[in-house]
């Protein structure tokens, strides 16, 4: 397995602009779109109109993941890795637990994107995802693609370290990002932070508040 050089002591964060103006403007390497409205509901952020998700491609199991993929679909897309010793597992979980209840609502995908494409192979994202549903989809690349795509999605990862070691842990975010049928980046679904908790999404509540976006 290859060797990473990780800054010692500390976690460093995939710059994805100021937090302040993280929902306010499209990012400035791209060319210039009409720009979203972002209203809180809540448990979610729904972007209006939905949000331009630029062309990207991830790796898969079996073949890529692109855009076209996104289309006729609705697509629940989770960031994190296959070492994530709390977060990962428990929103899996939850997610499974709902999955049901979305299909009735719409036709979804769930795609689980490691922010860790040194250790998670997409042979092993497949093998982990598919331990929690085996609809679930295991998308990974390198760094300098992903992150973009992360930008485009206000989905921050970044790497925890204190010497140079395989081992370490990657901070990312606990939101879920919604993209509807014809490719757009319409709502984010916002974790809950409650003391002593793994802060993960309400699924329940994000079951209904799916059906009032796709009421929408």
């Amino acid at each position: 397995m290859k060797k990473i050089i990780l800054i010692a002591v500390g976690v460093v964060f995939i710059v994805l602009g100021l937090l302040a103006r993280e929902f306010l403007v499209e990012p400035k390497s791209t060319p210039k779109l009409a720009q979203s409205a972002v209203i809180d509901k809540g448990d979610y952020r729904l972007f209006s109109p939905a949000k331009t998700v630029y062309e990207f491609v991830l790796n898969m199991n079996e073949g890529s993941f692109s855009n076209q993929d996104l289309m006729n679909k609705w697509t629940f897309v989770i960031f994190g890795y296959t070492y994530c010793p709390d977060v990962c597992p428990t929103t899996l979980t939850r997610v499974k637990s709902v999955l049901s209840s979305l299909n009735e609502t719409a036709n979804v995908q769930v795609a689980f994107v490691s922010a860790d494409p040194l250790r998670d192979t997409p042979q092993r994202l497949h093998q982990y995802v598919n331990y929690f549903d085996s609809s679930f989809l295991g998308l990974t690349t390198s760094h300098d693609k992903l992150f973009p795509f992360a930008q485009n999605l206000y989905l921050p990862y970044g790497i925890v370290a204190v010497q140079k070691s395989e081992d370490y842990a990657v901070n990312h975010s606990a939101s879920i990002a919604l993209i509807n049928p014809q490719g757009k980046y319409i709502a984010q679904f916002k974790p809950q932070h409650i003391a002593g908790e793994v802060p993960t999404v309400d699924m329940k509540q994000m079951a209904k508040s799916f059906k009032d976006i796709v009421s929408l």
